[in-house]
């Protein structure tokens, strides 16, 4: 989906789900925290649940709904 911006386009809204949860965030968080895991996309909230103390924890990268065109 497009959002118009005047007679410019703006922004793309996309749409993904918690790799844990499942409930869709408009920011997700790209992250392996298990050791022979994969990179997982989480919330914030499931983040601030395996990271603390989690030494197999890597951060990758910040997913956003709203990408800029």
């Amino acid at each position: 989906m497009l959002i118009e911006n005047g007679s410019q386009r703006a922004s793309r809204v996309r749409s993904k789900s918690c790799g844990r949860c499942q409930r869709e965030f408009p920011v997700l968080y790209r992250v392996k925290h298990q050791l022979a895991g994969d990179w997982e996309f989480l919330c914030r909230p499931c983040l601030e649940e395996v990271r603390p103390g989690n030494v197999h924890y890597q951060y990758g990268g910040t997913w956003k709904s709203h990408k800029r065109r």
